[in-house]
């Protein structure tokens, strides 16, 4: 196996990410360990600058919303762009220069907030690198622009839809994103702003581009509707910027702008179903028996739908005062998160002998890779949902009790209802490093010493540049 360091092409440059993405798995899951852990058991643990809880909250708030996500973009839009659109990409030394700057400049942010972690923010971004990554992004979507208009046909495939649609979003995140405010009320708006753009769109948008991509040629499924397909698309690009709102219910947000977030995430159940629709349909067409492969896109897509579904719910009248500002929110973040890093496992298992031209023999460790993916993310997802509904209502009783959970007796209470179900999240999170172990070996023994099997040919034509 030979990765060269400046690829000739997009097929090269993929051969570098499917090696790197367990290895960043890998260091999410220690991170989220060591975080859960310091979380749980913080007055019997050593304390530094490094390692407290809330240094490590950032730090695991960095790698998989900042690190993870970047690097998944440009994986996926060096892989599947040229792809849908039917030709290469325009400058490729350009591209590849520019994807290594995103990715760069995020992992930069890891040195740099051990050496000044007083400038490290909450979620992960470095002031001192801020600045450069806006420029770089604006930078990669001019890129992804000049390649699309490129393209003499009057659409898109839905794949570089979404991933243009991620794209964008991520720049305009972080432009938005700030430090401190004065007023509180902006941190607020900026916070529940970056997470709808950052986290919801951006992880929301790479899943959707991959499933598309792997109901169809993963599993080699004939599409049902590209109509449903844009409906879905357009639906969740205009609604869920708008859904983090509706968490700061009762806050110094203005009312209005929390109402619109709660009509408006109920308004997600249209899109849904849209995707729900094709999805099921797609899948009937399918005529490939890879149970590994077709049960983790299945199973990522379900957990999709119930983030989203949690969204829908939460938006009810009588349950929004209940869940404000609780872990409830958290579990649809990581319902995001962890549905794109279910169908990641899947696409580099696709992707593995189209690249490499090695053959993947799914055996034992593959099936409890699987398993063990599903058992910890299920897990993880309904226990964070159950802490924020005991949190939502332990607050709320406390409250008109006359008798606050947030000290005292009252969070003593509180921490006692709570305590077992962020043990259990500490116990997946242990867990969790034994899944993403078996796949970085299930890759690595493919990659070295898989059998030789027929690889992917690429026949892209080239273009030239619109007058």
């Amino acid at each position: 196996m030979r990765i060269k360091i400046f690829p000739k092409n997009e097929q090269a440059f993929s051969k570098f990410f499917i090696v790197l993405t367990p290895l960043l798995l890998l260091l999410f899951g220690i991170t989220a360990l060591t975080k859960e852990a310091y979380f749980v058991f913080a007055n019997i643990l050593p304390q530094n600058n490094i390692l407290n809880s809330g240094f490590l909250e950032k730090l695991n708030n960095h790698i998989i919303y900042s690190l993870i996500l970047s690097f998944l973009i440009v994986f996926l839009t060096v892989y599947l762009l040229p792809k849908t659109l039917g030709r290469k990409l325009l400058i490729f030394p350009i591209f590849f220069l520019t994807s290594l700057g995103v990715i760069g400049l995020e992992s930069l942010d890891l040195l740099l907030a051990i050496i000044f972690p007083e400038n490290f923010l909450f979620f992960g971004n470095i002031s001192f690198t801020l600045f450069f990554k806006i420029l770089m992004l604006f930078a990669f979507v001019g890129l992804v622009i000049l390649n699309i208009l490129a393209k003499k046909e009057p659409s898109l495939f839905i794949s570089s839809q979404y991933l243009f649609g991620a794209s964008v979003f991520y720049l305009i995140s972080l432009i938005i994103y700030r430090g401190d405010y004065v007023v509180f009320s902006d941190n607020f708006f900026i916070n529940a702003m970056y997470i709808s753009t950052h986290i919801y769109v951006g992880y929301s948008f790479v899943f959707l581009s991959l499933l598309h991509f792997m109901i169809t040629k993963g599993i080699n499924g004939t599409l049902y509707s590209k109509t449903l397909g844009s409906i879905g698309f357009w639906g969740f690009l205009f609604l869920l910027p708008w859904t983090n709102f509706k968490f700061y219910f009762g806050s110094v947000l203005p009312n209005w702008i929390e109402n619109i977030s709660l009509y408006l995430s109920i308004s997600l159940s249209l899109p849904l179903l849209a995707i729900t629709v094709n999805f099921f349909r797609t899948v009937a067409s399918r005529n490939d028996e890879n149970k590994i492969i077709y049960g983790l896109v299945s199973f990522s897509f379900g957990i999709f739908v119930v983030s989203n579904i949690f969204q829908i719910v939460s938006s009810l009248s009588n349950i929004i005062p209940i869940l404000s500002l609780t872990n409830f929110e958290i579990a649809i973040r990581y319902g995001y998160v962890f549905s794109c890093l279910l169908i990641t496992v899947s696409f580099i298992y696709y992707l593995i002998p189209k690249i490499f031209g090695r053959e993947i023999k799914f055996t034992r460790i593959e099936s409890m890779t699987s398993f063990l993916l599903k058992l910890v993310v299920s897990g993880t997802l309904f226990s964070n949902a159950l802490i924020g509904i005991i949190s939502g209502y332990s607050w709320n009783a406390g409250a008109n009790a006359g008798n606050p959970t947030i000290y005292g007796e009252g969070f003593s209470l509180l921490w006692s209802l709570i305590s077992t179900p962020l043990t259990l999240i500490l116990f997946l999170s242990l867990i969790l490093l034994l899944p993403f172990f078996l796949f970085f070996l299930s890759v690595l023994k493919a990659v070295v010493n898989g059998p030789i099997t027929e690889a992917e040919t690429i026949e892209l034509t080239e273009e030239e540049l619109p007058v």
